[in-house]
């Protein structure tokens, strides 16, 4: 019998070592075809010249009022659910046809407008909060109309048209090794909970379930345009952001903690912005 287990076990050995090296293959031919892509590949787009040299403005010490590079930084477990389920999986996270997970642009929107919300609430330099409440509803269009029209699309990781590309390769080139869960899961992970039996003190019976998270330390990306936008929409939506700090489902229990930055180049022109309205704020 142990034969036959030693037998079976080395059978599995030797699966799991083709496997890995149809990976390792898979993987060098992806990389191949992504450096030959790059020596292929033509020139920027105008429009993307344009917006690199807006973000160089910024790095000379230059604030542009039309645009700039969301970044979200996960520095908790967060779950931005998709509403879907499975047989292994109760609560599904958001994620594209290859499996990479992203931020939706609805989402977003809505919890920035609440953040936003909150900020015309407090107390702030920018004046009171009747008149920011006005200025915040016409740029989300909130049943007022205004010049200004904020632009919020999908938040995807850093690197993501690469890396679409690169998992589409091998999904296509190997098909049985590589599927959207498989890349799906190098991102997430799976949380279990229970709920207690308050007359036994042990969990009840059929309470187990999971839900899937994307995992800490992930950074996604977007650019936020605002047409006709001002210095003080910029700084309303500084504010608002460095308000916004949770995002997704279980916030009380320590998932969805992140981090807003509003990027021009490599500088972040948040804090600058909030800098400069508690300056004015003081100056009056």
């Amino acid at each position: 019998m142990a034969g036959k287990d030693k037998k079976k076990v080395s059978k599995k050995e030797q699966r799991e070592q083709e496997k890995q090296k149809r990976i390792v293959k898979a993987q060098n031919a992806a990389q191949h075809a992504h450096e030959k892509k790059k020596e292929n590949s033509v020139s920027e787009p105008s429009l993307k010249r344009s917006n690199k040299e807006k973000d160089n403005e910024a790095k000379m010490g230059k604030i542009t009022y039309d645009s700039f590079t969301l970044r979200v930084h996960t520095l908790s477990p967060l779950h931005l659910g998709s509403g879907q389920a499975d047989v292994n999986v109760d609560a599904e996270v958001v994620h594209d046809e290859v499996g990479l997970p992203y931020f939706p642009a609805k989402r977003l929107k809505g919890l920035l407008y609440e953040s936003a919300l909150e900020v015309t609430e407090m107390n702030t330099p920018m004046g009171n909060g009747a008149e920011l409440r006005r200025e915040l509803e016409a740029l989300f269009h909130h049943g007022s109309q205004g010049e200004a029209r904020l632009i919020i699309p999908n938040l995807y990781l850093v690197g993501y048209e690469e890396m679409k590309d690169d998992w589409q390769y091998l999904q296509s080139a190997y098909p049985e090794i590589f599927t959207a869960n498989d890349v799906l899961e190098q991102y997430t992970s799976l949380r279990y909970q229970t709920r207690l039996d308050r007359m036994t003190g042990t969990a009840a019976d059929g309470s187990l379930h999971n839900m899937r998270v994307v995992e800490a330390g992930l950074n996604f990306e977007g650019r936020i345009e605002i047409l006709g936008g001002t210095e003080r929409h910029f700084k309303l939506l500084a504010l608002a952001f460095k308000n916004l700090t949770h995002a997704g489902v279980k916030r009380t229990r320590g998932f969805g903690c992140i981090d807003c930055l509003m990027l021009q180049g490599d500088k972040d022109i948040r804090t600058p912005l909030i800098r400069d309205v508690f300056k004015e704020g003081k100056s009056k």
